[in-house]
C-alpha cells in the first residue's frame, strides 16, 4: 500500500477525541482556590465555608433561606438598661431645672417668672438632648449614649449599615407612639424571633451586641 501523499487522510470520526490539559476558567478551578477565583479577587470569599456576607450568626428560624442576622441579636434586658440609661441621662436637666425652681420659689405650686423659667428651660433642656442622643447620634453611628455604654448598636435587619438620621427620627416617633397605647411593644422582643420590638420593624431594623 501507498503511502498517503498529503499525511494522515483517515476521517475525523475514526480519529480518537482529543482534548486539551484542564486551563484554570469555567468547569476547572486552579488547585487549592475554591470558586475558580485567585486569592484576593472580588468573588472568592463568597465560596468560602461559612462565609456570611452581612455578618456573625446563622439560618436562624424565621430569618428565611439565605437570611442571617448582621451580629448577635441584643437580648431584652440589656436593650431595656440601655433605655433606661438613655432616660436618666435626658432627665438631668428637667430634675436640675425642678431643684432651682424650688430655690427661687420655695414652692412649685405656685411658681414665680423666676422658678418658672428655670423650670421650662430644665425640660427644653431635657428635649433638646433626648434629641440629640436618641436621634441625630443614633442615627449617625448606631448607638446613643446608652447603646454605646452597653456595647449595643442599631442596624438594618437584612445589609447590616445604618439606619440614618430619618429612619431613626421615624423609628423614636413609633416607640413613644406604641408605648403610650399599648406597654406590649416594650414586652414584644421576649418572644419575637429577631428580638425586635413594633418600632424596630416599622424601620426593619435589629439591635445588635458588638
Amino acid at each position: 500500500m501507498s503511502t498517503p501523499p498529503f499525511g494522515d487522510q483517515s476521517r475525523p470520526q475514526d480519529r480518537p477525541a482529543q482534548y486539551p490539559p484542564a486551563q484554570p476558567g469555567y468547569g476547572a478551578y486552579p488547585p487549592g482556590q475554591p470558586g475558580g477565583y485567585p486569592p484576593g479577587q472580588p468573588g472568592a470569599q463568597y465560596h468560602q465555608q461559612g462565609y456570611n456576607p452581612y455578618g456573625q450568626g446563622g439560618y436562624g428560624p424565621g430569618y428565611g433561606y439565605g437570611y442571617a442576622p448582621p451580629g448577635q441579636l441584643a437580648g431584652w434586658p440589656i436593650r431595656v438598661g440601655a433605655s433606661l440609661l438613655d432616660s436618666l441621662i435626658a432627665a438631668i436637666p428637667a430634675i436640675i431645672g425642678g431643684i432651682a425652681a424650688l430655690v427661687i420659689d420655695g414652692d412649685q405650686d405656685q411658681l414665680g417668672a423666676g422658678g418658672g423659667l428655670a423650670f421650662a428651660l430644665g425640660y427644653l433642656g431635657s428635649f433638646v438632648i433626648a434629641v440629640w442622643n436618641r436621634v441625630i447620634q443614633q442615627g449617625r453611628t448606631g448607638q446613643s449614649v446608652g447603646k454605646k455604654v452597653t456595647g449595643l448598636k442599631i442596624v438594618h435587619a437584612e445589609t447590616g449599615q445604618l439606619i440614618g438620621i430619618g429612619s431613626t427620627l421615624g423609628r423614636e416617633f413609633c416607640a413613644v407612639l406604641f408605648n403610650n397605647i399599648c406597654t406590649l411593644n416594650l414586652l414584644w422582643p421576649l418572644w419575637d424571633e429577631k428580638q425586635q420590638t413594633w418600632h424596630d420593624k416599622v424601620v426593619n431594623d435589629v439591635v445588635i451586641r458588638l
